[in-house]
């Protein structure tokens, strides 16, 4: 997450929708009194200790809001990526094993267990995107939603909500290609069940698979 206050903006960074990308198209505009958490290629921290002590970046809405002044986070231009929960799960599986032999000795197997498996299933970065970006009652607490999808387009909007230039994006933590990372029906319905309500609150069509 970056909560910037010299700019007046927040950015939510929801695992497996180019956060890395953004975070280096955002941090040129960030002042010395900004926040910025992350861990995976920089460490930093929320100057917080209890946000701080959660040890990766990927904060909520419901995480820093406590941490907050009365009425400020809506004072500010919040928002975050969506994507396709299908094409972020398998963004996930090809990230997650990178480096080992599990996506080609049993790739279905493998995958269906993240979801299955309460040991595994929990983890942030399989954790629904709709946690991230609403409060309690389910509402959406973000200014705007960019679409993975047109990212590159989307910049141009994101440029006018902050009224600042954004450099293109670059290509930061792409996810190897994997040649078993796809779906057959049952691991589909896995990821229609688990992401219900993201594919109800971002648009997403649960009857297309890729």
């Amino acid at each position: 997450m970056i909560l910037s206050f010299s700019r007046r903006f927040a950015f939510i960074a929801i695992p497996k929708t180019a956060g890395h990308a953004l975070r280096a198209a955002l941090r040129p505009l960030l002042a010395s009194n900004d926040w910025e958490q992350c861990t995976l290629f920089d460490k930093r921290y929320f100057p917080v200790q209890p946000l701080a002590a959660i040890g990766h970046g990927h904060l909520s809405f419901l995480d820093v809001q406590p941490f907050l002044l009365p009425g400020q986070w809506d004072g500010l231009t919040s928002f975050a990526v969506v994507r396709s929960p299908f094409d972020r799960f398998l963004s996930y599986a090809r990230f997650a094993w990178r480096g080992g032999d599990a996506m080609d000795r049993d790739p279905l197997g493998t995958m269906k267990a993240a979801l299955t498996d309460p040991l595994r299933s929990g983890h942030i970065l399989l954790r629904p995107q709709h946690e991230f970006v609403c409060d309690e009652q389910g509402h959406i607490r973000t200014s705007l939603l960019l679409r993975h999808e047109i990212l590159a387009t989307e910049m141009t909007r994101l440029s006018a909500a902050l009224g600042a230039p954004l450099a293109p994006l670059k290509a930061v933590n792409v996810s190897p290609e994997t040649r078993g990372a796809v779906l057959d029906a049952e691991l589909a319905d896995l990821i229609r069940t688990r992401y219900a309500r993201d594919f109800a609150h971002f648009g997403y069509d649960p009857d297309v698979a890729p």
